[in-house]
């Protein structure tokens, strides 16, 4: 009986060896969490009221043990054992000037390619639909119904490229971005949103007229 192992958790029997509870899942065997690399989130396994939950290395996010994929980005549950791969080392004023020269390209350089891709894209279609309006309204005697939405994807834009040299600066310094991966794809879906609604109801209607 000397020998007897109990589960901290529950109170259940566990054999000498175990890792985890087979009752509920808990660890039995606590790890201190290896550092992750710069800029990263690290995915674990915790107990949360009695449940088992993962932290999906991607974003974040805490999702019950039973979901194959994260709820948010959608990135398998797999992902969580998977080793990580070292990033690339970058000087942060470096990383922030290469993100000026193209926006994204930072965000590329430190390592989060998929971060910078996103941003490059958004940037890409906020930019681009500026140009668009200009040239629509060129020699036109100005903007007239589409200042709104020009200002808007204006406003986007020069908020996109500041922001980005900001959080390339941040990812190479080791620190979190102000504007992560959730708040990014947030932020994308409500300027679509909006744009629509100045289009359907300032921008259309006066260009009727």
């Amino acid at each position: 009986m000397s020998d007897e192992r109990r589960c901290p958790t529950c109170g259940a029997l566990v054999s000498a060896e175990a890792e985890w509870c087979g009752q509920c899942y808990s660890p039995l065997k606590r790890r201190e969490p290896e550092p992750s690399p710069a800029g990263t989130v690290a995915g674990k396994l915790e107990v949360e009221s009695g449940r088992l939950t993962w932290t999906c290395p991607a974003c974040g996010e805490r999702n019950p043990i039973e979901s194959a994929g994260c709820g948010v980005c959608g990135t398998p549950f797999v992902r969580l054992f998977e080793e990580a791969e070292a990033q690339p080392t970058i000087d942060p004023q470096k990383a922030a000037v290469w993100s000026l020269v193209l926006v994204g390209l930072g965000h590329w350089k430190a390592g989060r390619r998929l971060d910078g891709v996103a941003r490059m894209v958004l940037f890409a279609w906020t930019f681009g639909t500026l140009l668009v309006l200009l040239v629509a309204r060129f020699g036109k005697g100005g903007l007239g119904s589409t200042f709104p939405l020009f200002v808007l994807f204006l406003g986007s834009a020069a908020a996109i490229y500041v922001l980005s040299a900001i959080d390339a600066h941040r990812i190479a310094s080791g620190e979190e971005p102000l504007v992560s991966s959730r708040v990014l794809l947030w932020s994308s879906a409500a300027l679509v949103v909006v744009s629509v609604l100045i289009a359907t109801f300032v921008t259309l209607p006066a260009a009727r007229r």
